[in-house]
């Protein structure tokens, strides 16, 4: 069986500061993933880019249905509808 080579001082101290170096970055990289207040921003952030997306989605539906789009006369009809069920089912009583 041969002998590992010999290393010095100054080479182990080397490996050791690099590995010290990479637990304090996962350690570092783990805090900012789970930090709550950081999670909860983005995820704020997220769902008002969303509803941003959805409000000018809803906003084009007119334009849409006035150009002549199916999908867009089916929004509106079907809006219309729950609508009408709507007063429907309130002036019933």
């Amino acid at each position: 069986m041969s002998e590992a080579p010999k290393r010095s001082a100054a080479d182990i101290e080397a490996d050791l500061q690099r590995t010290r170096q990479e637990l304090t970055d996962v350690v570092n990289e783990l805090s900012t993933r789970l930090d709550p207040k950081a999670n909860a921003a983005a995820a704020a952030e997220e769902a008002k880019a969303k509803a941003n997306e959805f409000l000018a989605k809803a906003k084009a539906v007119p334009t849409d249905a006035s150009e002549g789009d199916s999908t867009a006369i089916g929004i509106l009809a079907a809006a219309a509808a729950t609508a009408a069920l709507a007063v429907f089912l309130i002036f019933k009583k």
